[in-house]
């Protein structure tokens, strides 16, 4: 049985995801799709979009990039076993370069399903190191949509789901002295993301991920990075951590990692906290989590950030966009109240919440793809693929400035 797209839609919204259709239409962006290369989306009618979503992240080195599909095939014709108990080179090649790119001494690996999956991993890593169940988030964090990372995650995004994990703390972001005031003797671990991608791409001062570092060194407790989001070059460095130059105890990382073409996540932490980790089974029980194909999927996405300079280039093209975006917020004091971000994940912020999608409707008209921040709608990402060419960065800037003129 084939349908065609107007029946997709309907069997989509009937027997799975109603509102999420309602949602992609009132963005305008319930787009018949028939291929995707690079920064290009092309629909049924032969139209092209500029896409500055990105899979929500995913597609950071663009869509159906050949190298990593190559990597992803071989392994599913290589007529090997793809999952567990079996183990093979390419994950132990994919371990190993993980060590190798990840900051400070970082060095003990694990890869699972999802970004939510690996900040799960985490949680539980720290408390079976420490013994202790007390976290410290921020407000305006997202970390994802299981239990434990709704627990931590910005409050007012997930009332209907409480009660969450208990004995967690949520302090304002960017604030280091609040951190330490909420850290007691309950407290295992510090969660944080170095660049809050769903509140905005909001990005601290410079010094507060190290000043972190220094408390939870000082206090004893764990400290989480968690770069679901900001890892694997976007920010202009392989993780957005090393712009500060701080090393977490624990660092995970998703998304981006499987080079928008295998669902992967992945846990980085001292090997001083993870000898109790094999030794707890529950914790890293899935059996599909870290299969051949997907590992083959990451190892070939980080020797591609390698190899192709992709950290130099999302840095010169990020200051690009942000260039762009600065010169709008200029143009339009009365629309427009901040622009934040590093490297391709940059935002802008409206002075009306109501705004954004008006504006986000009437990019997708006129050919660029954009989204608002989850837990801040009042801010439009523009997190483009970083093989976005000079072109294209005007066309989306030119196109954004014309979307907000027409809908003031």
């Amino acid at each position: 049985m084939t349908f065609n797209y107007s029946e997709s839609v309907d069997a989509y919204a009937r027997y799975s995801n109603a509102p999420y259709i309602q949602f992609l239409r009132r963005m305008g962006l319930l787009i018949e799709i028939e291929g995707a290369q690079g920064i290009l989306i092309t629909d049924s009618q032969g139209c092209q979009y500029i896409d500055c979503i990105a899979g929500y992240g995913n597609c950071f080195l663009g869509h159906n990039p050949g190298r990593i599909i190559r990597a992803v095939s071989e392994e599913l014709t290589s007529l090997r076993p793809f999952n567990l108990p079996f183990i093979n080179g390419i994950q132990a090649r994919f371990y190993q370069k993980l060590a190798e790119i990840a900051p400070g001494d970082l060095e003990c690996c694990f890869a699972v399903n999802s970004g939510s999956e690996a900040v799960e991993t985490a949680l539980k890593l720290a408390r079976l190191s420490t013994g202790k169940s007390g976290v410290v988030s921020t407000t305006g964090s997202w970390h994802g949509f299981t239990f434990g990372c709704m627990s931590v995650s910005e409050p007012s995004m997930c009332g209907q789901f409480m009660p969450f994990t208990q004995n967690v703390r949520h302090v304002p972001f960017g604030v280091e002295e609040a951190v330490e005031n909420a850290i007691d003797e309950l407290t295992g671990c510090v969660i944080v993301e170095p660049i809050q991608s769903e509140n905005g791409a909001v990005v601290p001062e410079s010094g507060y991920l190290k000043n972190l570092e220094e408390i939870c060194r000082r206090r004893k407790v764990l400290l989480i990075f968690d770069e679901v989001k900001t890892g694997i070059g976007k920010t202009g460095a392989m993780f957005a951590c090393d712009h500060d130059g701080a090393v977490p105890d624990i660092l995970v990382c998703g998304k981006a990692l499987g080079g928008g073409v295998m669902p992967i996540g992945a846990v980085i932490a001292r090997r001083t906290i993870w000898g109790k980790f094999g030794l707890s089974f529950p914790m890293s029980s899935s059996s599909g989590a870290g299969n051949a194909p997907a590992c083959a999927a990451g190892l070939a996405t980080l020797e591609m950030v390698e190899s192709e300079k992709i950290c130099q280039l999302a840095e010169s093209k990020g200051n690009r966009v942000r260039e762009g975006l600065e010169g709008i917020a200029a143009r339009h004091p009365g629309t427009i109240c901040g622009v934040d971000g590093r490297g391709l994940l940059q935002s802008i912020s409206f002075v009306q919440k109501n705004s954004t999608m008006k504006v986000i409707s009437e990019c997708a008209r006129s050919g660029v793809l954009v989204m608002n921040a989850f837990c801040d709608r009042s801010k439009i990402l523009v997190e483009p693929p970083v093989c976005i060419g000079d072109e294209e960065i005007t066309k989306v800037i030119t196109t954004l400035e014309q979307a907000i003129i027409s809908c003031k």
